[in-house]
């Protein structure tokens, strides 16, 4: 059974990472292209970058790169946008590599722990990333309806 969700799970995230990618792509700003891009990039170096042996069962330096790069990046989109929601994409991205941190502190962390630990937010950033789209979407239409 566990071996089904290790394998399922990497594929829907790449197919929600896919629709949100298409549809932040079509109809997002500058700041959430620029944002979906630096996870899109993230997420494809993470494959990369990951230990070759048992997935999560040492820390991951490689992915701690690649995480503290995007943190990185994110801080970039944060300081240039006038929008409140870098804030907490930014932050979020904080706790990943925060979490890699515990990891190279306290090696025995369970390494199922810290597979979700580090997985998570992503998730979260991406539905962060939707509702802005929609919501900015929703202001631009209500206030061209206004002016009309």
């Amino acid at each position: 059974m566990l071996a089904v969700v290790l394998t399922f799970v990497p594929l829907l995230y790449l197919c929600i990472l896919a629709a949100a990618l298409v549809y932040i792509g079509v109809r997002g700003e500058r700041a959430e292209r620029a944002c979906i891009i630096a996870i899109t990039i993230g997420s494809l170096a993470t494959g990369l970058a990951a230990n070759k042996g048992p997935a999560w069962y040492e820390a991951e330096v490689g992915i701690f790169v690649v995480d503290v790069a995007t943190l990185v990046a994110f801080i970039v989109i944060m300081a240039k946008s006038t929008r409140f929601w870098p804030l907490w994409i930014t932050a979020l991205q904080n706790i990943a590599v925060m979490t890699h941190l515990a990891r190279f502190i306290k090696p025995q962390t369970v390494p199922m722990a810290y597979a979700v630990a580090e997985q998570l937010w992503v998730y979260i950033m991406l539905l962060i990333l939707i509702v802005s789209v929609r919501q900015q979407r929703s202001r631009s239409a209500s206030m061209s309806s206004a002016t009309s």
